[in-house]
């Protein structure tokens, strides 16, 4: 009898339990449980319908120089022909008077006409302010005077980090406006490109996305979606964009003074030691540039740039970001001496 009392309580004490355990983890008013429904979200309607507005079609008009062949005919006293290319792809509204970024790719060095399309079907015929081949970006402004246009928050890409969720939009194959999710798989990717510092992501990018947004879960501009690494030409979960916070210092240059004024500092790295070491040891110092005029010296070890611990990342805002006469602050090791070098940058050639 008493034994029956026992298993009576026990099953009477698990099920006090087992309710306990239930309220806890499944009842919505649980903070843990509430953060859980709050972080899962299935749709972003609210993010796309904020930024979309904002992402128009471009369709320029380039002149490509082709060489003439003999069976084509003395139309050319140069021995070339003047083709014209008609190209898609896609471009972001940045202010409501109708400055536009996209990439140079996309409106080429030399266009006839570059034309945006707004989701709402307007067209407007636009010219170019400049364009920056060391970034791929080109900034266009719409000739429209009279009207305002939707434009795009943009939030700082240095806050973005690995695994974050993102979206992209633009105008794949010209079939019109379209959207793909992701994450960020990577920042800070390089990919023969000095002034890149592009952020990697598996949202799907195809060709006609060029010049389209990346954006946030709130809506937010990112990035600039400008490349994909595929061996078939289409996408492969590997795309490039570049960064906002980039891309508004080229845009700042690029409709101030029509192109960009970069700093010239004078040295390089020896890239192959800092991957497998982590050391970022110099490689080369151009003679009487700015660097070799504060004493850097090849082989130095850099220890900290601008008094931030020496990084890719770091060394390439002071690569990238320097204008002429900004100084540059270096911490070196040479051999068992540490030093603390400075010189001002150069406006690079």
């Amino acid at each position: 009898m008493e034994n029956h009392y026992k298993l009576l309580g026990a099953v009477v004490l698990g099920s006090l339990l087992g309710l306990v355990f239930s309220y806890y983890y499944f009842d919505g008013t649980n903070e843990y449980s509430s953060q859980k429904i709050i972080k899962i979200e299935d749709s972003y309607s609210t993010a796309i319908s904020k930024a979309s507005p904002a992402v128009v079609n471009i369709y320029s008009e380039q002149i490509i120089k082709s060489q003439r062949s003999p069976s084509q005919g003395l139309n050319s006293i140069f021995g070339y022909n003047e083709q014209i290319r008609t190209s898609l792809g896609s471009g972001v509204i940045l202010s409501s008077d109708g400055y536009i970024l996209t990439n140079q790719h996309v409106v080429g060095q030399k266009s006839l006409r570059v034309i945006a399309e707004l989701g709402d079907g307007r067209k407007f015929i636009t010219k170019l302010v400049g364009i920056d081949k060391g970034t791929d970006l080109a900034v266009l402004k719409i000739s429209d005077s009279e009207a305002t246009f939707p434009s795009i928050e943009i939030e700082d890409s240095d806050k973005v980090s690995v695994g974050d969720i993102v979206l992209a939009i633009g105008n794949p194959y010209g079939l019109g406006q379209s959207v793909s999710m992701g994450i960020i798989s990577a920042t800070g990717r390089e990919f023969y490109n000095p002034y890149s510092n592009y952020l990697q992501t598996d949202a799907s990018i195809n060709q006609g996305n060029s010049g389209g947004a990346l954006i946030d879960t709130s809506g937010r501009l990112i990035g600039i979606n400008t490349l994909i690494r595929s061996s078939s030409g289409g996408s492969e979960g590997i795309g490039l964009a570049i960064p906002s916070t980039l891309a508004l210092e080229i845009i700042s240059d690029l409709i101030q003074y029509g192109e960009v004024r970069r700093g010239w500092l004078g040295f390089s790295i020896d890239k192959q030691n800092l991957l497998r070491n982590g050391k970022i040891i110099i490689s080369q110092v151009a003679k009487n540039g700015p660097a070799s005029k504060g004493g850097l010296r090849k082989n130095d070890i850099l220890i900290s740039v601008d008094d931030e611990i020496a990084s890719y990342e770091n060394l390439y805002k002071a690569f990238a970001r320097s204008k002429p006469g900004d100084e540059i602050f270096l911490e070196i090791r040479r051999g068992v001496q540490s030093l603390n070098l400075a010189f001002v940058a150069e406006k690079a050639n």
